[in-house]
């Protein structure tokens, strides 16, 4: 039996200054390439899935 939390966003990685978030921590990115390092380096730390969420934003998702 699986009990416990599944399926919730563990971050989110953006390259927009403006988001804010006060339940999931917000990674903020310079440009495309360091938006998709950071989010691959924090989905392997977590064992996430990351998820394109447009607009320059990735979410990193524990599945």
């Amino acid at each position: 039996m699986d009990i416990g939390l599944n399926d919730c966003i563990i971050a989110i990685v953006t390259m927009d200054k403006d988001m804010k978030s006060s339940t999931v921590p917000v990674f903020y990115a310079q440009d495309r390439e360091d938006l998709e390092r950071r989010s691959l380096i924090i989905s392997k730390c977590v064992m996430g899935m990351v998820h394109d969420a447009l607009n320059d934003t990735f979410i990193i998702v524990k599945h």
